[in-house]
Parts: C-alpha cells; structure tokens; sequence
C-alpha cells in the first residue's frame, strides 16, 4: 500500500504490505458481521512519513498490545493506529482481527519502542 486506500470486508484475510514514502491513511470497514475479518499489515518500506491505520467513518474501536524489544508488552486502546515515521522498522507488523460488531483486536510487533502506536 503507497497511498491512501479504502478496504473492504471482502478484504479480509489479505495481507498488506506498507510503504512509508508518504503519509496516508488506511480505511478498515467498520466490522458489521461480528467475527472473522481479519488484516494484516507489514512495514515494507520505510520512509520519513506516518501511516494511520482508522475504521472508516470512525465507527470502532482497537484494543489488544502492542510487544517490542524495549517495553514487552503495552496494553492499549484507541481508534488509530500509527506506524510512526523515523521509529517503525522494516518488518514491524500488525494483526487486526473483528472481535464483535465495531471492535477491532490488534497484536502489533514492533522491533523500536514507540514504532507502531495505538491512540
């Protein structure tokens, strides 16, 4: 993914890899058919540009951790995720999975303390 997309449920189960050439936004579609969609995302290319990952039209919410090489393993919760620019390392990634109809449960890996960010 180089720029802005817009993802959808028949999406899921995709594996998408992430170019930080520029800042953009990813859209996930707000999950309506409780579980099952699932994305996954891995840094491909790094660049001096934040990528955020959203549920389009802000209708969910993200929870699960976050597990790095500095801090273990961060709780978090939010409706952002970001693969921050000068942090985020080749190959950090992020699992999304629809719990229930408007959450998200995420497992990030990231090799740098504060690569990838739920907010």
């Amino acid at each position: 993914i180089t720029g802005a997309t817009t993802l959808t449920l028949a999406d899921s189960g995709g594996t998408f890899l992430v170019d930080q050439d520029a800042a953009f936004d990813i859209d996930l579609p707000s999950p309506t058919n409780g579980e099952g969609c699932s994305y996954f995302f891995v840094v491909h290319d790094i660049g001096a540009n934040n990528v955020t990952i959203t549920v389009l039209g802000g209708a969910a919410t993200f929870i699960g951790t976050i597990a790095n090489d500095v801090t273990s393993v961060i709780p978090a919760t939010g409706s952002t995720i970001t693969f921050a620019s000068g942090v985020t390392a080749l190959g950090d990634s992020v699992e999304i999975r629809s719990l229930t109809t408007g959450l998200y449960h995420v497992r990030a890996v990231t090799s740098t303390a504060g690569g990838i960010t739920i907010a």
